[in-house]
């Protein structure tokens, strides 16, 4: 952060480091064993309550049905269920992750699995750590089948899922452009921390270098007359919650809000076995029921032509309310961004169009001591950059609407 500061300074932008406390935790153990001695991935969700020293031994017991009872979001769904000190397996979706676990904890469960009906391992937390009763956590699809046919053949499993939180404080850099009209603000941001167990050069270092090398690319030729304002957000505490974007967004006045013409986010865009995505601004969140606001689109469909514009063709990515746009997005802020992926598996179709491995992790260090500078794709990185660059300068000098790119469909 001093570092970015430092530049930032120099380059004429005005820099304020906001402060705010946060719940960290850290995961210590996550693991889980069947009854055949193997051990399938298992993710402790953020501010988990931990099981005990040496894990947690009981059978699980999966909820069966239709969609909506199998996401366990409601009493009902453990209706003549034997859940009473088992292991509660639902799937993801429906409800939050803290309604999952209560609901589980009130039907006497010990613990609760979610198991992803995506690609790829589920990775969450939850929003009230202080109302959790329970140990939850999440596996992958596959897994959650294999732990439903233990639960059918009334085997027991082992899972232990432990982690410290404590209070502590972290801080936003925030820098602001020397000119242009404040009027009509251009945020761009970026998390700066990343998770404890790895370096974080992928998630999330190579977008904050994009979003600062953005910055003092902009600082040379900008401020003339009809320009925006530029704000460039290097976020903290983004792996505990979106908590820096949030309070970033929660300081401003009603009229900073109003103020604020469009957000645009950088998340994990250099993974080794990269994709090129654009946040979908036609998609409702699936947590908080969000719609993305009129501007979005246009904001969509420029960064598409951006990538177009170098011969590469982007896809949308679900708003999984799992990045910084959320916050802006629930302030009726209009956003776009771009988006590498993570632990999702990239198709054989996404590999004929951009290269890589089908069947793999877009970044197979996702969370990982492996997320080094030796394994993120600096062709990942430039054209995402690029493209990114290409829309920012654009609305740095215009308005949503104006220009070829024209209205919202």
């Amino acid at each position: 952060m001093t570092y970015a500061e430092k530049l930032l300074k120099a380059a004429g932008y005005t820099t304020q480091r906001q402060e705010f406390p946060f719940l960290y935790t850290r995961t210590l153990e996550e693991k889980l064993v069947l009854r055949d001695g193997s051990t399938p991935g298992v993710v402790v969700s953020g501010y988990s309550p931990s099981t005990p020293q040496g894990g947690l031994t009981a059978r699980p017991v999966a909820l069966d049905g239709d969609a909506e009872r199998r996401q366990g979001c409601r009493a009902a769904a453990y209706a003549g269920v034997p859940a009473a000190g088992r292991i509660a397996l639902v799937d993801a979706g429906g409800c939050s992750m803290d309604d999952k676990q209560r609901v589980a904890a009130e039907a006497g469960a010990s613990a609760v699995l979610v198991a992803n009906t995506g690609p790829g391992e589920l990775h969450t937390w939850l929003a009230d750590p202080a109302a959790a009763r329970i140990p939850v956590g999440g596996v992958t699809r596959q897994t959650g089948r294999r732990l439903a046919d233990e639960a059918r053949a009334g085997h027991t499993v082992q899972v232990t899922l432990r982690s410290l939180t404590e209070r502590r404080t972290t801080e936003n850099l925030i820098a602001v452009s020397p000119g242009g009209d404040p009027g009509h603000t251009v945020v761009s941001g970026a998390h700066l921390d990343s998770v404890p167990e790895g370096p974080g050069i992928n998630d999330n270092g190579v977008a904050a270098a994009v979003l600062l090398e953005s910055a003092l690319a902009a600082a040379g030729d900008h401020g003339g007359p009809g320009d925006n304002r530029l704000v460039f957000g290097f976020w903290g505490a983004e792996e505990f919650g979106l908590l820096g974007s949030q309070h970033y967004v929660d300081s401003l006045t009603p009229e900073e809000r109003r103020r604020t013409a469009l957000y645009l986010n950088l998340e994990m865009i250099g993974g080794s076995n990269y994709g090129l995505f654009t946040l979908d601004s036609d998609a409702v969140d699936p947590g908080t029921g969000q719609r993305p606001a009129p501007g979005s689109q246009e904001i969509e469909r420029r960064l598409t032509e951006a990538f177009a514009a170098q011969g590469r063709t982007s896809r949308p990515a679900s708003a999984d309310g799992r990045s910084d746009y959320v916050a802006f997005r629930g302030a009726g802020i209009p956003t776009g961004g771009l988006y590498g992926g993570s632990f999702e598996t990239k198709t054989a179709e996404q590999a004929a169009l951009w290269g890589g491995s089908a069947d793999r992790p877009y970044d197979p260090c996702y969370h990982l001591t492996c997320d080094r500078t030796a394994q993120y794709s600096r062709e990942g990185a430039a054209l995402h950059g690029q493209a990114f660059q290409t829309v920012l300068t654009h609305y740095a000098r215009h308005r949503l609407g104006e220009g070829s790119a024209g209205g919202d469909r």
